[in-house]
């Protein structure tokens, strides 16, 4: 029946755009899903071989998240280098800030006896003089305090390898560092060993007796 206006009385449904039919050719979906599973694990990958610059990383999330990053490192560095030139121990320590943080390492020579963990009054007293310039900086800065030593393998009667005498080290140091006033809830000790040498032991005798000593330290790093 048609009404006034000549339309008919069952008005028209509109057409559903999100429906499709079977006839619908819908091939294409399988290599559009199979380039975009392609193109995510592409960027997994490349986020996962990329060098994380941890500084400016805390400088980012600290703006999106409205809070002051913290102070840059370079500061403390040159307080640090400011001790070691006035106890005339730049051959003995060395500092490098990097995207891990400050990095310091000390000569085992300065610090301990061969083949013991009691600090010598030398380093008792530049350890010291450093321990006292880190409560001051942020506290959101974690101290790690690493023993290292060479691959001449030790056996006495308090160190049965050197895992534990550079673990010993290390924990000798980090009591030094809190008792200059360093909080221990920021501090940690890891003994390494031989693990992570710095120079190859290789070359003549002369050339192996200086990669070894180089290998035997103590790595304070502020992360």
């Amino acid at each position: 029946m048609i009404g006034r206006g000549g339309k008919s009385g069952s008005a028209s449904q509109p057409p559903d755009l999100l429906a499709y039919s079977q006839e619908e050719d819908t091939s294409w979906l399988l290599p559009y899903v199979d380039v975009i599973s392609l193109l995510l694990s592409f960027l997994i990958l490349a986020l996962a071989m990329s060098k994380v610059d941890l500084h400016r990383f805390e400088k980012v999330s600290a703006a999106i998240s409205k809070h002051s990053p913290p102070p840059s490192l370079d500061v403390l560095k040159q307080k640090i280098d400011g001790v070691i030139a006035s106890q005339h121990l730049t051959d003995q320590v060395k500092t490098v800030v990097d995207e891990n943080g400050l990095r310091m390492e000390l000569k085992n020579a300065l610090l301990f006896e061969s083949g013991q963990a009691d600090i010598t009054p030398t380093g008792r007293a530049t350890i010291d003089r450093v321990g006292k310039l880190l409560p001051s900086i942020d506290d959101r800065y974690q101290i790690a305090i690493e023993g290292h030593t060479d691959d001449v393998p030790i056996h006495t009667a308090r160190f049965d390898s050197n895992w534990e005498l550079s673990s010993a080290r290390a924990i000798n140091v980090l009591k030094q560092f809190t008792a200059a006033g360093v909080d221990p809830h920021r501090v940690s000790a890891q003994g390494y060993a031989d693990t992570r040498p710095t120079s190859p032991v290789q070359g003549d005798a002369a050339s192996q007796a200086r990669a070894r000593a180089e290998n035997r330290r103590v790595v304070i790093r502020v992360h």
